[in-house]
Formats: structure tokens, sequence, C-alpha cells
């Protein structure tokens, strides 16, 4: 802890130093890494490197860190109100973490004047003040890419520009495209987000939405311009890979969401059919399958009421994962004979209607909620055919 209290001191110290001494010989580069295996570093890293072999500097401004020792950690994790900070640290120690999590490390040096160099330092360091270091993270909006991008806007003004390739420009993707594009090898992450996520994600993102990604963000700032002595210049003047990642291949899991749930598919239709030739009632798969929809849907609806993260709002998940199922199900054959059959016809409708209207929905779903919903309108049929609804009694 006190080694820990010196260095922080002295790199507080080596900052407002630098801010006010800044040289040819002072280096700013934006920091790459690529994606890592967990699910927190799916999508790579962004952070800003400052050298000075000089003043014996190296140093990385890093937006996206937190503090585990915040009270109700887990909690506000959760509820999106946990808050993110702008830290700092050693480039060794940056590094380190990369090198052990077998993650590369890109660096773009930028083609700034010392001028230019001492604005980015000093409002780096007006950013690292204790008042202002702390932010509410959001995935797509403020994040350790967007904070880097909308900072050079603010240091720079007009004399800074981003000019989006035309691929961004015409493209029609939405946010849910662009992550999907890292989720080729994480098929269970890919389900749970897609649960999780609403309509928000599905927005078209503007060429400078795509930024919030890392690897746009480095590619954003290969096509900026800044101008120096009146003239328009390559913001980029050299990338170089600092570290470069052990090929490892992808672990590929037999069992992904798609095969597991046409697998469920196949056996609740043999089941079905198997007891509705016996006539036994098999009260307790509706129970059962029901309930864990149910509890789905109310998970679904938690995060979007309950929590402030934009992403998980307007979720339309909630039409097929009917929160009512739980606790419905589970006093189901309590429930008054009209209502029952009112309550079969009317889920059982909306199920239909999101199968006929997959392609034209505005909210993308998972394909292996498919066979999900084809499992809910099978039962729905085969509770309708039951003898107690047939005969109109109990």
């Amino acid at each position: 802890m006190k080694k820990t209290l010196i260095a922080l001191f002295f790199i507080g110290w080596g900052i407002s130093a630098l801010a006010q001494s800044v040289t040819d010989a002072t280096k700013i580069s934006l920091l790459t890494g690529s994606p890592g295996a967990e699910l927190y570093s799916t999508f790579g890293h962004s952070a800003i490197r400052i050298q000075d072999k000089d003043q014996n500097m190296d140093i990385v401004f890093n937006y996206g860190t937190f503090n585990f020792n915040t009270p109700n950690f887990y909690l506000k994790f959760v509820r999106g109100q946990l808050d993110y900070m702008l830290s700092v640290e050693q480039y060794e120690n940056f590094e380190a973490s990369f090198k052990y999590e077998n993650r590369s490390v890109t660096e773009q040096e930028l083609n700034l004047t010392s001028a230019q160099k001492g604005k980015l330092i000093s409002l780096l360091f007006q950013n690292y003040k204790p008042e202002n270091r702390n932010y509410k993270y959001d995935f797509f909006y403020d994040n350790c890419a967007t904070r880097i991008r909308d900072i050079m806007i603010r240091a720079y003004g007009n004399d800074f520009q981003y000019h989006y390739p035309d691929s961004w420009k015409n493209s029609e993707f939405t946010f849910r495209n662009l992550i999907d594009m890292y989720l080729t090898h994480h098929h269970w992450s890919d389900f749970g987000i897609d649960i999780a996520l609403g309509l928000p994600t599905d927005k078209v993102a503007t060429p400078a939405d795509f930024m919030f990604l890392p690897d746009y963000l480095s590619d954003g700032f290969e096509h900026a311009t800044i101008i120096q002595n009146g003239e328009e210049v390559s913001f980029v003047k050299g990338k170089e890979v600092l570290l470069s990642r052990t090929d490892i291949e992808p672990k590929v899991f037999f069992i992904t969401p798609v095969r597991l749930m046409w697998a469920l598919f196949i056996l609740s239709a043999a089941l079905s059919f198997f007891s509705y030739k016996k006539e036994i009632k098999i009260l307790w798969f509706d129970v059962t399958y029901f309930s864990i929809i149910g509890i789905l849907g109310w998970i679904v609806f938690l995060l979007w009421f309950f929590t402030d993260h934009i992403a998980t709002k307007d979720n339309l998940n909630v039409l097929w994962a009917v929160p009512l199922h739980f606790p419905i199900f589970l006093i189901w054959s309590k429930i008054p004979l009209k209502i029952r059959k009112g309550y079969v016809w009317i889920v059982g409708l909306i199920d239909v209607f999101i199968l006929l209207f997959w392609f034209v929905f505005p909210q993308q779903y998972h394909i292996a909620f498919i066979p999900l919903i084809l499992i809910m309108i099978m039962r729905f049929y085969f509770i309708l055919k039951t003898k107690e609804l047939k005969a109109g009694s109990l």
C-alpha cells in the first residue's frame, strides 16, 4: 500500500510537470488492446499512452477501470449505477496485464505539435482530478473508446476532423450487428446478450457510433486529420505492434444455444405427441418450462425498468418471454377455465405473430429463440386439445 501511494504521488506530480513542459521528445499515442477470452474483454480496449524519456515518464491514461471496493458493488454494476473512472498507471503494468491475458497491443503515435500535445495532456490531467475522474459507464455511448474519441474534439475543436470511411457512412449496421462480429465464438454470450439487450441495440449506428468499439476507434484515428501551420495533416504519425498474442484455437463448444434449443424442441414434440396419444397429463412439463420462460421474462422486465442501462430498455423479448407465465403456470389447474383459454389464445397468437413477422420485427431476435417459441405454440395447441378444455369444464 505504501509503495502504491508513493507511486501514485509521483505519477500525479509527473503529469502536472509534464503538462507544463512538453517538448518534441514527448510522445502521445493511442493504445488498442485486442479482444480477450473473457466476456468483459471480448470487445477490446483503448487507452492513451504518454512517454517522455527526458522526464523518465511512460504512463497510460485508462478510462476503463472501476473500484471493486465500491459499496454494493454488484448491485450497482447490475443496475448500471457503478462509477467507472479514469486511472493512470505505468505502461509496464498495462502491458503486463495484456501479456498475462494473451492479448495484443497496437500503438498509433499521434502527429501533434508540442503545443497540441500540451493541450491534450492538460485536458487529460483535468479529467484525472478526483472530482472529474468518475463517470457513469454506458456500453455504447460512454466507455473507454468513446471518451478518447470525444476528448480529441474537445482538445482541438474544428482543427481536428474524423473523416469516416464510406463503408461506415453507407452502412446499415446496428449496434447489435457490430457486437455480433465479436461474438462468433462466444455462442452463449451472444445468446445472453440478445436476451438482455432491447430495441436501442437495434438502432442503426452512425459513423461516430462505430467508434464505441476500440478497433473502430483505431480505424477512425487512421482516417482523422488535424490542422498544423494552416495545413491539414494526418492525425496518426505511425503504427506499431507492441505486443503480439499467441494464436490459440478458439474453444469450440458442441452444445450451442441453437443446438440445445432445437434438441429441446424435438424432445418436447415427442413427449407431447406421446402423452396426447396415451392421454397422459404432462402438467409437470408445462409448469417447469413456462415457469423458466416466465422467470427469464422477469429478468428482462427488471433490466428494462429497474436499471439505468440504456441498452436494456424497450426490450421486446417480453412478448415471448412473458413474465406472467411465472407464477400463472404454478397455479394453472386452479385458474378458471375461461381465463385459461383466453390466456392461451392471447399469448399463443402473439407467439405466432412473432414467427410470422420474424424478419421485419423491429428487434433482432436470436435464432435460438425460434425453437423456444415453437415449443410454447405446440404446448398451447395440446393444452387446448385436453379433454377438460374441450369439454368446457374442469
